[in-house]
């Protein structure tokens, strides 16, 4: 642990030499664009800063780590005080930064403690080796940060907020492994929406996951769809939309294949079995209902021809 906490001091202390370089190359350009952006990050709209802290962050991600940061806090903030115009293009810039230049296409982020620091020594360049380990660290975080603010925005009541949370959410699961199950979960949820739409498209979005972008996912997707249709308070027509959507899954004679197959008609059995348990108790309670309306009735007539009373 010692050890652990000594080399990220040492990336640490790298990144902010790295910053302090960065700032002072940049101060020394002189350029009009560096100095449109020193200034609309401090003075300009929130239009402007996410802006311009895009470009920053596109320009040299590692020395401008703190426009990542800007970004997650003005979505956060504008998700939080109401802000529509600015979450969604919060949401649109942070999109399309984690997507062409901060995430890896083909593998998963590791936190600085997962990298194997035993071996940071072999070899060259181990200071830059660590720094880079430790910017992974923050981008890991970062990217933590942006799925769950999509994942509160997905449940707004502004539908335009809810349409482009899981649009955003499904671009960036097609797009990298990273944070898979949470983009995953925000779509399937999304089945249970109470507009017709918004859960219609979740349902088409998942339907191209796993017929164009991830057929490997089939099985995946599957099983959170089912897990999500049992849930305890999941309303009838949620699970039609999750019915509807596995019914569609395409098939073929691979293994993979046949092992989705049985696993959708154990699906569909165990939805027959709870439908026909829920009309059973929905017909034994209505039953038992009519059964005191009829008894109350009669005695109410008693009553009244004792009354005189016809």
């Amino acid at each position: 642990q010692r050890e652990m906490d000594a080399k990220e001091d040492a990336a640490r202390k790298a990144l902010e030499e790295r910053v302090a370089m960065h700032e002072k190359q940049a101060s020394r350009s002189g350029s009009a664009d560096s100095k449109w952006l020193k200034l609309v990050r401090t003075s300009g709209t929130a239009a402007d800063k996410i802006a311009a802290a895009t470009v920053l962050a596109q320009e040299d991600p590692v020395a401008n780590m703190k426009s990542l940061e800007t970004l997650l806090a003005l979505l956060e903030k504008a998700r939080v005080k109401g802000g529509k115009r600015g979450a969604v293009q919060a949401v649109q810039a942070l999109q399309e930064l984690f997507r062409d230049a901060l995430l890896p296409p083909d593998r998963k982020l590791r936190y600085f403690s997962e990298q194997p620091l035993e071996k940071s020594a072999a070899g060259p360049l181990e200071r830059k080796r660590l720094l880079f380990w430790y910017i992974e660290d923050m981008i890991k975080r970062a990217y933590t940060r942006f799925v769950n603010a999509l994942d509160a925005l997905s449940r707004d009541p502004l539908p335009v907020l809810k349409e482009k949370s899981v649009k955003a959410a499904h671009d960036m699961l097609k797009c990298t492994p990273e944070q898979e199950r949470g983009l995953l979960n925000i779509l399937v949820n999304k089945l249970g929406d109470p507009h017709r739409r918004t859960a219609s498209n979740a349902a088409h979005l998942l339907l191209e996951l796993v017929s164009k972008d991830h057929p490997a996912m089939k099985r995946v997707v599957a099983r959170e769809v089912e897990t999500f249709c049992f849930r305890r308070g999941v309303g009838l027509k949620a699970q039609y939309y999750a019915a509807v959507l596995l019914n569609q899954f395409p098939l073929n004679h691979t293994s993979e294949g046949e092992k989705l197959a049985a696993q959708l008609v154990e699906f569909y059995f165990s939805v027959f079995n709870m439908l026909h348990k829920r009309s059973k108790e929905t017909a034994e309670n209505g039953g038992a209902a009519e059964d005191g309306d009829d008894k109350k009735g009669s005695n109410d007539k008693k009553q009244r021809w004792r009354d005189g009373a016809k």
